[in-house]
């Protein structure tokens, strides 16, 4: 039986990509009950390239 455990992905570890997928649909659905609130939630905007060295 412990060697199952070892060859089996753990059903508690969810894949990058499963991650991906839960966490989009977890921000729709909060974009959603904001919008029938009428709140108006801040949204992460992507990074962007930036120059490296800081300006004064």
């Amino acid at each position: 039986m412990a060697q199952t455990a070892e060859t089996q992905p753990s059903r508690l570890t969810p894949s990058p990509k499963a991650l991906q997928k839960a966490l989009e649909q977890s921000a729709k659905q909060a974009q959603r009950l904001a919008d029938a609130f009428g709140v108006v939630v801040p949204s992460i905007k992507r990074k962007t390239k930036t120059n490296s060295r800081a300006t004064s």
